[in-house]
This record gives C-alpha cells, structure tokens and sequence, in this order.
C-alpha cells in the first residue's frame, strides 16, 4: 500500500453533500493500491450527523478531524440554515449579500475571496496543519478537495514545502458559475488569480463534467486535467419506501437559484387537467425548500400537495427515492458545467429521473443509462407532459 493525505473540510458523518465524493475516495482507493489519512474539520456545536457513514467501513483508512482547532470550532456562529437540515424554514433564493449595501458588502464580499478575506489569515495555519499531517501519515501524495478554496491554495503550499506532489480536486468550478456570477468583477478577478496558481501548482486537477474539464483546459492548457464524475457507491443497500400517492420526489436543499418552480408550474398544470387532489398525487422535497417555491406553490393552488422536510439522513433519503414516481433534478439556471451529485444517487435508486437542465452531458446520461429525460426549465409543456 501506497499512502495519500487527503483534505477535505467537508467529510461524513456531517450532512454537506461536498464531503460524499471524499469519503468515496476515501472508501475505494485501497482497492487500487492506496491506503489514505484524511484530514478534515470536526463537527460544530450542535451539529446533527448523518447515521448513514461510519467511519469504520473505511478500510485502511484514518480520519483525523484536526483541520480546525477547537478555538475555530468555538468562534463559528451557529448558521440559521446549516447543511445539517436541522432548521426547517424557507431560504430566498437571492445571494446572502444580495441585500446588504456599500460599506457592509464590500466586507461581505472581501471575506467570501480566500487570499484577501478573513481566510487569509487562515492560510499559512491549515498549511502547516496538512504538511504535519502528511509527515506523520507518511503521505505520499496530497490529495486535496475544494470548496471551500482555502483547501487547495494550503495544500499546494504544503506539498510545495514537502516537495510532494499534489491533485486538486475541483468538485465545482471555482470561478465561474452561479455561486461567482453574483460576486463583482474585482472579487472574481482576485479568485482568478489564485485559481490559476493553483493550477499551476498542482500535479493534477481532477473535475467532475466534460464542461468543466474543456473550460479549464482553455484556462491552462499546459495543465493536466481529468475527469472523475461523481458516483454513487455500489455497497449502499436501497429498500424502496413507497406512497399510495403519486410521489415526485427532489432530495436536497432548494439554495443560490436552485428553485423547483418548473417542476411547481408543469404539475399545476397537470393537477388542473386531471382533477387531481392531495390525496392522489404530490411533490415532495426532502431538504431546505424555497421560500419563492412555497408562495408559487399557494399561488398555483397546489400548495396542499407540495411537502417538504429538513433534509434526512442519507439511507432514509435514498429508500424514499426509490419508492418514489419520479425524481426531480435540477441545475443551476443555464449552467452547463454542473452534474448534480444527486443524479448519481438517482441512478442508484433507478427511479425515472425528470431534470432541468441544458447541459448535453447531462442529457446524454440519462439516456444512456434509458432512466431520465432533460428539459430546458421554460418548456412546462414538456415537462408536463411527462409528469402526466
């Protein structure tokens, strides 16, 4: 056995669906020859933890939570709508700065940039953290995960100052997409410069799409870029809790302009056609729902039929996919580098997956797989026709 360090803030037991593919890493890379220390951050105060991971079913593998100090720990404001689901209110849709103005945004938006905002101080701290990490495990190799981006930019200065090489693992593009279209052009324009730095630094940079592997390839072409998708893990046991009632089902949290209005409009419309009730057919969200989607919901008539929860824990989320109708799977707007991670839970379940987007990558593998159809998010007609 070989031995990688691999960084990740985000990791399992805690809900964030960002911590998945690490533990997944995590989980399948002694079959190929490597053994791994994974470093991450520990759970906050309060934090609810998903029982579906243990860290025991990761072979040849050692988690040591110690990418916080428990002074960090303590100094994190409880977040009102944590990836842990255990608040269950409405998010808007609008970036968190969105409503902030001058003076009081310029501060917001400086500490969202890692290398000027308040991460900075942070860095050379998490830097020399992963290099003691790596000496102690033996690591050969640093393998580090981002968001947040503070991951990567320490992890290429620690192996730099270990003379290891090191693979980035981009789970979503860095600088461009929604979460950045909101920011203003100097906060995009610093991110840039430490986004090509780091791909300059690194051995590897893995992505999770085509799109995003071609989009940085015209970044850097020098760079060596490979595509590892997301995935689902083969060992997960699915037992189908199904519902008397037509069940269109999305797992996960409605956030940053991930809304299910489409899917709201096209089942109204299909609820009116048939005279359809509440107790025959629904929609269900399993995560934060959108306040936006709630109050179109009322104004469409169908709010009596669209249900929602906090998010649940992983195996239980699962089982009621695969009970489920249909499962309803949405990107960011028009997007086209984004592949859900959740498309590939839904091709665990096999459940007929119904989804909103324009990305060509997407389309092409549900119909590859013959479990899914692709729509653009203004053809309600078509959408409503496969929902009826």
């Amino acid at each position: 056995m070989r031995h990688a360090l691999l960084v990740s803030y985000y990791f399992p037991p805690r809900f964030s669906v960002g911590g998945k593919r690490a533990h997944r890493f995590a989980k399948y890379l002694p079959d190929h020859g490597w053994s791994t220390t994974v470093l991450t951050a520990p759970a906050l105060s309060g934090e609810r933890l998903d029982a579906s991971f243990d860290d025991a079913e990761l072979t040849r593998c050692d988690v040591v939570r110690e990418y916080l100090s428990a002074d960090e720990v303590a100094k994190i404001p409880k977040r009102e709508l944590g990836s842990d689901g255990t608040v269950d209110k409405p998010t808007n849709l609008s970036m968190p700065l969105a409503d902030k103005r001058g003076i009081a945004r310029i501060r917001g938006e400086m500490k969202l940039v890692p290398i000027i905002g308040a991460d900075v101080r942070k860095l050379p701290v998490l830097a020399s953290r992963i290099a003691r990490a790596a000496r102690r495990s033996g690591a050969e190799i640093i393998f580090a995960s981002g968001s947040p981006w503070e991951a990567p930019i320490a992890a290429t200065a620690a192996a730099r100052a270990l003379g290891l090489p090191v693979i980035i693992d981009f789970r979503d593009p860095w600088t461009f997409g929604p979460v950045m279209v909101s920011r203003p052009s100097w906060a995009r324009a610093v991110d840039r410069l430490a986004e090509r730095a780091v791909i300059r630094a690194a051995d590897v940079l893995t992505v999770t799409s085509d799109a995003t592997r071609d989009a940085y390839a015209a970044i850097d072409p020098s760079a060596r870029i490979e595509r590892i998708r997301n995935a689902f893990d083969p060992a997960q046991i699915v037992t189908p809790r199904r519902d008397d009632r037509v069940t269109l089902i999305h797992f996960g949290n409605c956030y940053c302009g991930r809304t299910l209005a489409p899917f709201l409009r096209a089942f109204a419309r299909v609820v009116k056609r048939r005279g359809v009730g509440p107790e025959r057919a629904r929609v269900l969200n399993l995560g934060r729902v959108a306040a936006e989607d709630e109050r179109l919901a009322e104004e469409l008539g169908v709010a009596s039929m669209f249900e929602h929860q906090t998010v649940l824990p992983y195996a239980e989320g699962i089982d009621l996919v695969a009970g489920a109708d249909l499962a309803l799977l949405q990107g960011y707007g028009e997007e086209p580098w984004f592949l859900p991670a959740k498309l590939y839970d839904y091709l665990l379940t096999r459940t007929p997956t119904l989804a909103i987007s324009t990305s060509s990558e997407l389309a092409a593998i549900l119909e590859e797989t013959k479990l899914g159809w692709a729509y653009p998010a203004d053809d309600v007609t078509s959408i409503a026709e496969r929902i009826e």
